[in-house]
């Protein structure tokens, strides 16, 4: 990504630095709280963790073939939400090609999954990427707003499944979700007008909010197949990926059962995301390992199965992720005529 610079006059007196947000203030503890649980973890449970050695043992001995049955289903969960973007962004009329929407689709996973606030950069990068392909600004709104809600849905639909079918968390959960089905039900039966409406006159910003809002809902039109199609691909990228993390327990001879991967997998994702970390490094494999290993899995093959699996599904995406950022940033824009050198 270039970044333009510009020298300020000499008259001009120097902008004072803005005092941080309570938002940003917010993250920065809970990133420390994180980082100190962690070293909390390792230094009381220090006898109880697995031998790295025994861990290095039983991942070397993995099986290939499971591996590549692994890394292929993370390519193609991959490609299943690049497909959702293309999809989007074609029932809006603009043109996307899938080998560019699958580079778009990794240059955004790595923005987001490595840097620091790296969701909003993703948005900003996203939206760059697509304007230059001739994409409308509602219609890129349009497109990452569906695309989060759809993914958004069908994610939680695999947790509501992944806890119903572990007995621990069953009972619980279906009391939950009668409370949770009780407040849907009456908002939808004493629901205001319009969500637009009711923020509509609350301020500059709101007022910005609303007009993005109608955009969006103006720039793409639904039919009843695309109300089918797209919810189907969102959960083909989650249901792929839980294959990745399923064969990577049957490349290290773990015998577990689908509910117990599905648990481990929502566990990790939802710890992830919570805990406000790029990539949710850490508390993802904290999270994943302590599932499994609450459900009968040794601490060696717990930790080796999460040592493997976020190889394939969070470096080795990271890592073509920037390569197809350089690709489409740095090679592809070095090969237009015309270009002048960003200063």
């Amino acid at each position: 990504m270039a970044c333009q610079s510009a020298v300020a006059p000499a008259h001009t007196p120097p902008v004072p630095t803005p005092a941080p947000t309570r938002r940003a203030l917010g993250r920065t503890i809970t990133r420390l709280l994180v980082v100190a649980a962690m070293v909390c973890v390792v230094v009381l449970f220090r006898d109880r963790l697995p031998s790295p050695g025994e861990v290095w043992n039983l991942i070397t001995d993995a099986h290939p073939g499971w591996l590549v049955v692994a890394v292929v289903a993370e390519g193609s969960s991959m490609t299943a939400f690049a497909r959702l973007i293309r999809y989007l962004l074609n029932a809006g009329g603009a043109h996307l090609t899938l080998q560019r929407a699958v580079a778009v689709t990794y240059a955004r996973n790595a923005v987001s999954n490595s840097l620091p606030g790296g969701q909003v950069l993703s948005v900003a990068y996203t939206t760059r990427q697509l304007r230059s392909l001739g994409a409308t600004t509602p219609l890129i709104a349009a497109t990452l707003l569906l695309s989060a809600v759809f993914s958004t849905m069908t994610f939680v639909a695999l947790g509501a499944v992944a806890l119903l079918a572990e007995p621990a968390t069953r009972v619980t959960a279906v009391w939950v979700f009668v409370v949770a089905g009780a407040g849907v039900a009456l908002l939808v039966r004493f629901r205001p007008r319009g969500l637009t409406r009711l923020l509509s006159g609350r301020g500059p910003r709101t007022d910005a909010l609303v007009a993005q809002l109608r955009g969006a809902r103006a720039a793409i039109s639904l039919t009843r197949r695309d109300r089918l199609v797209l919810p189907a691909l969102a959960l083909l990228n989650w249901l792929l990926d839980v294959a990745c993390l399923a064969a990577v327990c049957a490349a290290t001879g773990v015998s577990v059962g689908p509910h117990t991967v599905l648990l481990g997998y929502v566990a990790a994702k939802a710890a992830g995301v919570l805990a406000l970390v790029p990539g949710g490094l850490g508390i993802a494999e904290i999270g994943m390992a302590a599932t499994f290993v609450s459900a009968g899995m040794t601490g060696v093959a717990a930790a080796a199965v999460v040592a493997i699996y976020r190889l394939i599904s969070y470096w080795a995406v990271l890592i073509i992720g920037w390569g197809a950022w350089l690709l489409l940033n740095v090679i592809a824009t070095a090969g237009r005529p015309g270009r002048r050198p960003s200063r």
